[in-house]
């Protein structure tokens, strides 16, 4: 792992989940960004992440950890952190450091977990998404 490279979780069983970190791999030219599916995060090699797996309900939002700092986000926030390490992101990670912009990240970021079924049969996504599903 590079300093400074964000590590992101994302359910590799979510159509959503699995496009999206498809895209961002395609625009982290710059290789800030690890792409982790969460169902390997409990590695014991990188003991924070098996921390982060162990501690936090990683199916209930987006998470990710700085390996390097040892700073954990979840929703809006890290969408904002995953933001700032893309070409061109910085200034929007910055915007997002506003408590209004971050309030409006984070009710945009829940709006499209919580309509994520709908989003993925309008977009004709054949795995099912297990992000923020009640549990048993």
């Amino acid at each position: 792992m590079q300093p400074g490279r964000l590590v992101v979780l994302f359910d590799a069983d979510c159509g959503i989940c699995a496009a999206t970190a498809a895209w961002l791999r395609r625009r982290d030219r710059a290789g800030r960004l690890e792409l982790v599916p969460l169902q390997a995060a409990r590695d014991p090699g990188r003991p924070l992440l098996s921390s982060v797996a162990a501690g936090h309900d990683l199916h209930g939002e987006l998470h990710v950890v700085d390996e390097t700092s040892g700073q954990i986000r979840a929703g809006g926030a890290a969408l904002t952190a995953i933001i700032g390490r893309l070409p061109g992101g910085a200034a929007a990670a910055r915007l997002g450091g506003f408590p209004a912009i971050a309030w409006l990240v984070g009710l945009g970021y829940a709006f499209v977990a919580r309509n994520r079924h709908a989003i993925g049969r309008a977009l004709r996504m054949e795995r099912s998404c297990r992000v923020l599903e009640p549990r048993a």
